[in-house]
């Protein structure tokens, strides 16, 4: 039976290590708020809906310019918060009063295309979790293999 090296041991230990410590951070990174750009541009006759994940307490803010629009802006219990229609301009800071899914919801109304400009603080989806449970998963499958390679 041929043994590996010590060499090939540590590598492999090594690299499941990293795969456990990125997952971790990646993890980390998932669940804390970052400022999303809201800025964009919304043609005639259509509807655009922004909807930042926000922990109590986190803002977002919004303006736009252009042809005639509504806007409704509700928290994540689907209450109104804001709700304006006919507009040509608009701005408004959210502080978000409960966490969860908030929705931004424009319409362009008019004929021509709108301007938005903005920003919101928002956490990656639970879909996003996923990435960096593979990555911790990965990195034990790697260290399990690494055992194989240890001299006895």
């Amino acid at each position: 039976m041929v043994l590996a090296s010590p060499k090939t041991f540590y590598a492999t230990l090594g690299a499941g290590a990293v795969f456990i410590v990125v997952g971790i951070a990646a993890a980390i990174y998932s669940s804390v708020p970052v400022d999303v750009s809201l800025d964009g541009t919304l043609r005639p006759g259509l509807t655009d809906v922004l909807s930042p994940d926000m922990n109590t307490g986190n803002t977002a803010s919004v303006m736009i310019n252009g042809s005639v629009f509504d806007v409704t802006i509700e928290d994540p219990d689907r209450q109104v918060v804001k709700s304006e229609k006919g507009l040509s301009t608009f701005s408004y800071e959210l502080t978000a009063q409960k966490s969860g899914e908030h929705r931004i919801t424009i319409t362009n109304t008019g004929n021509e295309e709108l301007e938005i400009k903005g920003r919101a603080q928002t956490k990656g989806s639970p879909l996003g979790f996923s990435g960096p449970m593979l990555l911790m998963i990965t990195g034990v499958i790697v260290i399990g293999m690494s055992l194989r390679f240890k001299n006895r």
